[in-house]
C-alpha cells in the first residue's frame, strides 16, 4: 500500500505545478522583507522598478529585492523596439519602453510596483515622469499595498 501511495504522490507532483509562485504577494498575505536593522534605507516592497539610462540606451527592470532576481527586463537595445525608434534615449523611447513593460507586467501577473530611488521625479526629469504616467495609463499601479 505504501509503495502505491508513494508512486501516486510522485505522479501527482509531476503533473501539478504552482503556476503562480507569487500568489501570496498578490493577495497581500506574504510578509514584505524588512532587511537588517543596520541598513540605512529599507525597501519594504515585493517588486521594485529600476530605470537605467546611458547616453545611448534605456533599460527598465523589475527586481524582487527579497529573492534578488530580475523579474522582467526591457531595453531599447532589443531589436523589436530599436527598429521603431529614431533615438534610443529620447522621450518617445521612454514612452514605448513603458508601454512594452506594462504589457509584459500584466501578462506576468505583476500589477503593482514600487519605483526605486533611481527614478527621479519633478520637472527636471520629464522623461521619467512620462515613463511613470504611461505605466499607470496602461494598468500598472505604482503603489504597493
Amino acid at each position: 500500500m505504501q509503495r502505491i501511495l508513494r508512486k501516486n504522490i510522485r505522479l501527482f507532483s509531476d503533473f501539478v505545478r504552482n503556476r503562480n509562485p507569487v500568489n501570496a504577494e498578490l493577495i497581500g498575505v506574504a510578509i514584505k522583507p524588512d532587511g537588517y536593522y543596520l541598513e540605512k534605507k529599507k525597501e519594504l516592497f515585493h517588486n521594485t522598478l529600476h530605470i537605467e539610462h546611458t547616453n545611448t540606451t534605456v533599460t527598465a527592470k523589475i527586481i524582487n529585492p527579497h529573492r534578488q532576481i530580475t523579474v522582467l527586463k526591457v531595453s531599447t537595445q532589443d531589436w523589436s523596439l530599436k527598429k521603431h525608434l529614431y533615438k534610443l534615449n529620447d522621450t518617445a523611447a521612454f514612452v514605448l519602453l513603458a508601454k512594452v513593460l506594462a504589457e509584459r507586467c500584466l501578462q506576468a501577473g505583476v500589477t503593482e510596483l514600487a519605483p526605486s530611488s533611481s527614478i527621479k521625479f519633478g520637472s527636471e526629469f520629464p522623461k521619467h515622469s512620462a515613463f511613470l504616467e504611461t505605466m499607470t495609463k496602461n494598468g500598472v499601479s505604482m503603489i504597493e499595498i
